[in-house]
């Protein structure tokens, strides 16, 4: 006999049905509003591999050199040597690692362009100095801004993880105009940011959107209360010497009158170390 197969079709009802939300949900298109839910934690770079031994080295260019050798064929060795890795012997680098490991005097307010006064600076050298800050102890304020070579997502990322310590002290922090790193970097780093002390802050606003500012802002904010570091009387020295922020610590109201009595008054009365320029209408709206 024949065998007969039956195709059962949707009806036009079930056809025409709509998708369940829970459906809908696997395909939500991603919001921008999204990247600021919650917090990021950098995490540390995965271990590096070991260098090869001497011996090993030898043992690589003998088997090399023998296979060669076997197919009559001319071997030129070429230098291996790693372009600037000379220049972290430069006095200006070591005198600046060496300071930051040893929690010199000068690194509470640290300005890199001090001691790397070349803005074209390649990413080892910077590697080298953020090695070095994360085993410092005493560095209240870093002015890090406008090494677009060296300053690149992956030291981005480093910066942040030492800021995340619980041992760094760093609560001002000045990054400038920094052009080579990604959007998706700069918001992970406004999400951990809330993880940090930081409580004053700059970056320019030809690298970051006016959305992720306000993010960085209302986060330092809300840092304000973590610690009293910019508002302590007994740390003017430092608090004066941080300046160039979106809003600088030397506004606060409870430091006017220790400001008044400490000889700096002047300051008062300057648009640029009161961190003025660049807010709307010339007015600042941060409080504390």
């Amino acid at each position: 006999g024949l065998l007969h197969f039956s195709l059962k079709l949707p009806t036009l009802k079930q056809r025409g049905r709509k998708k369940s939300t829970k459906e809908k949900r696997r395909f939500r298109r991603y919001s921008s509003n999204d990247s600021f839910n919650g917090s990021f934690i950098a995490q540390p770079p995965p271990p590096k591999e070991n260098a090869p031994t001497d011996a090993e080295i030898r043992k690589i260019l003998r088997e090399d050199s023998a296979t060669i050798a076997d197919s009559n064929c001319k071997w030129v060795r070429r230098s291996s040597r790693q372009p600037c890795k000379s220049v972290l012997k430069s006095t200006g680098v070591r005198d600046l690692v060496d300071k930051l490991k040893s929690n010199d005097s000068d690194m509470v307010v640290l300005k890199l362009k001090k001691y790397l006064n070349n803005p074209d600076i390649a990413p080892v050298i910077m590697n080298a100095t953020l090695d070095a800050l994360e085993e410092n102890t005493n560095c209240q304020a870093l002015y890090i801004q406008n090494f677009n070579k060296a300053m690149l997502n992956d030291q981005m990322l480093h910066l942040l993880r030492i800021l995340q310590s619980p041992k760094c002290r760093i609560w001002c922090l000045n990054v400038g105009e920094t052009y080579n790193v990604s959007d998706k970097t700069w918001t992970k780093f406004a999400k951990g940011l809330k993880n940090t002390k930081v409580t004053h802050m700059y970056a320019s606003e030809h690298t970051i959107t006016p959305m992720l500012k306000e993010r960085f802002r209302d986060v330092i904010r809300k840092n304000r209360v973590k610690h009293e570091l910019h508002i302590d009387p007994n740390n003017l020295d430092v608090i004066v010497r941080c300046t160039h922020c979106w809003w600088n610590p030397i506004n606060a109201k409870v430091l006017q009158p220790f400001i008044q009595n400490t000889g700096y008054e002047q300051m008062l009365f300057d648009e640029t170390t009161l961190g003025l320029k660049g807010t709307t209408n010339g007015r600042n709206v941060d409080t504390i």
